[in-house]
């Protein structure tokens, strides 16, 4: 929804931005700001300041910075429109909206935010003081729940009158039910006789509940569901909220990392051993959005899910978000039978062991495997070796370990370096699977002179930032119409490394040829009958690269194409940094004739394709072309 502008710019005059990040950071006064621990990373030594007077905060450490909208977005892990209108409650200011029907929508929202508020006191103050809730009273001191804890978590008692908490709120039948609190016809509660779970949005709202039904001494257990979920409302999707993470992104700052269970009483049995930076999913597998709520948390998740088959597939289905959102995902190993719940309760050390002691996704996916495996048969093992080599393939190599594969080599058996070549052509089978039908080569040249129109008309106005003050720009490549499959442009690339003429072979060579097992990669370039005449005879390093074509053994292109790839990519973060430091600008003509801002939009220009290519080149997909990009710029530099 579209807030107003000028509504927006009076929440923010109207917040008093040290008060604000003062409830959060011990701020002192040193002259006109305001200074303190950062609250985005973890430091020892102030480095986070607060501006008041101008309305804006930064930190010299992690270079986060922002005005009261931002700290709240972030802190809060809200959108944009939630923290307004969060500011905007606390300023007492009515806001206003410019899409059509948004002001009726977002009236609707706070009415239906409003009774689950007044429904989880409602509920809360019923299991603290209510006779009928004396035994669930009882069933949560079983669990080990005391009263903070209880107070903590916000814990109610559904009472099994049918019409309790409609007669408590007082409000229409269409909007109880609207609040998935209630059936409309007739008016009457949807939970009754259970223990009640409030569940929160990031910002700590109440949008929903899950009950659970009371056991009773002396009674079989009740008919219907154990657990009973609010279904999705106007404010309540379950695939976008994320049971407790109002109060574990705290805790999650410190410990970096979350940590995912499957049920509520998991998270709150996890608090009680210690572990405060617990979730967990509202009776859903983890979605997408999930991971994306998890990322601003934390880039390291721990999944600690039951110790079941269907607990453990779970865990396996989640890997596609891993790269995506930059996580580093693992998995616990609970006893067989045990969840995190049951584990805190009867053996707290043990969950906090498991917990820090989980295995990396890969490793536990590829372990899956071996256990459905027939290991027995030749052609079981090899059909799991090329199961378990598509799990690593999706990651880049300079990341995997020895350490990663000998353990699955060693179960399937195999050899590790063979175990290695089955994951680097699996890689590149992927990398096959991924590139477009008519191949990416890149059509991507340096940056035109400044009236060529590549840049805007109004650049650089007043919204100009020096080009270090930016964030790196990235954008979708431009697809060559020439058809070139991928083995020809890897060719080219290795033609460039191997080129007389081209500066880019002092670049790569060194890396390229450092070990002898990536020597037939440039044999393949050089075994032609005239390869000896790309070769100038002033070059010096000609001999060596000779001897080293000589010296054969066996072919791992892929690695050979990472190698060259990574280090055009540092020549080019060097670039950039020569460049933010006022050097020349390589390849680029000095014209003593032009004007400081065309000066100026060159340089920003260069920087901007530079970046572009600096990303890109770490990209599996995008590699090649990036290489040739840059590999046809020296030579033209």
């Amino acid at each position: 929804m579209s807030i107003r502008d000028s509504d927006v710019q009076r929440v923010r005059e109207a917040t008093d931005l040290v008060a604000l990040i003062g409830r959060r950071v011990s701020l002192k006064r040193v002259g006109s700001r305001h200074v303190g621990l950062c609250p985005f990373h973890t430091e020892k030594t102030p480095s986070f300041s607060v501006n008041g007077a101008e309305g804006f905060y930064h930190c010299f450490g992690c270079k986060a910075s922002g005005d009261a909208i931002t700290f709240v977005r972030e802190t809060e892990h809200l959108d944009f429109a939630d923290a307004v209108e969060q500011l905007a409650a606390a300023a007492n200011i009515e806001l206003t909206y410019d899409a059509p029907g948004a002001q009726r929508a977002n009236q609707r929202r706070k009415e239906l935010l409003d009774l689950l508020e007044r429904a989880a006191r409602f509920y809360h103050e019923r299991l603290m003081s209510s006779p009928d809730a004396g035994e669930a009273r009882a069933y949560l001191r079983r669990r080990g729940y005391d009263r903070e804890t209880v107070v903590k978590w916000r814990l109610g008692y559904a009472p099994p009158l049918w019409d309790a908490l409609c007669q408590h709120l007082g409000a229409p039948a269409d909007k109880l039910a609207a609040a998935g609190l209630a059936y409309a016809d007739p008016a009457s509660d949807f939970f009754r006789d259970r223990v009640m779970f409030p569940i929160c949005d990031a910002g700590g709202r109440v949008v929903s509940f899950a009950g659970r039904v009371l056991p009773r001494s002396g009674e079989p257990p009740p008919k219907g569901p154990k657990y009973k979920n609010t279904a999705g409302t106007a404010v309540y999707d379950k695939s976008r909220v994320l049971y407790g993470l109002h109060l574990a992104k705290q805790a999650a700052r410190s410990t970096e990392r979350i940590v995912v269970c499957e049920g509520h009483t998991d998270v709150i049995g996890c608090d009680l051993a210690g572990t405060s930076e617990a979730v967990a999913t509202c009776g859903t597998a983890l979605t997408k959005h999930h991971a994306e709520l998890l990322s601003r948390s934390a880039k390291r998740i721990v999944l600690a899910f039951d110790a079941d088959a269907a607990g453990q597939t779970a865990a396996e289905r989640v890997h596609q978000w891993e790269r995506e959102f930059g996580l580093d995902i693992f998995v616990a190993a609970l006893p067989p039978g045990s969840d995190p719940g049951d584990l805190a309760a009867s053996d707290p050390p043990a969950l906090r062991r498991a917990l820090n002691e989980a295995r990396p996704l890969h490793a536990f996916r590829a372990e899956r495997i071996l256990q459905r495996a027939e290991l027995d048969s030749p052609s079981g093992r090899d059909r799991a070796a090329d199961e378990a080599a598509e799990v690593f393939a999706v990651y880049p190599p300079e990341i995997l370990l020895e350490g990663d594969l000998a353990p699955i080599a060693d179960r399937i058996p195999m050899d590790v370096e063979k175990f290695r070549d089955r994951v680097d052509a699996a890689r590149q089978r992927l990398t096959d699977r991924t590139a477009s039908p008519t191949p990416d080569a890149y059509d991507t040249p340096p940056p035109p002179e400044p009236d060529e129109g590549y840049f805007d008309d109004a650049y650089p106005g007043d919204s100009w930032e020096p080009p270090e003050a930016r964030s790196p720009i990235t954008r979708e490549p431009k697809v060559h119409s020439v058809e070139r499959s991928v083995a020809a442009r890897e060719q080219a690339l290795l033609e460039a490394a191997a080129s007389a003429d081209s500066d880019a072979m002092s670049l790569i060579v060194p890396q390229l040829f450092s070990l002898p097992e990536f020597r037939e990669a440039y044999f393949r370039v050089v075994g032609e009958p005239d390869w000896r005449d790309r070769l100038n005879s002033d070059v010096p390093d000609r001999e060596r690269l000779a001897q080293t074509a000589a010296g054969v053994s066996e072919l791992r292109e892929g690695e050979a194409l990472d190698r060259a790839a990574r280090a055009l990519h540092r020549h080019v973060q060097e670039t950039i940094q020569l460049i933010g430091d006022g050097a020349e600008i390589p390849g680029a003509a000095s014209d003593p004739q032009q004007s400081e801002i065309e000066r100026l939009r060159l340089r920003h220009g260069w920087l901007v394709w530079l970046r572009d290519r600096e990303t890109e080149l770490l990209n599996p997909d995008l590699r090649v072309g990036a290489a040739e990009a840059v590999a046809e710029w020296l030579r033209a530099s």
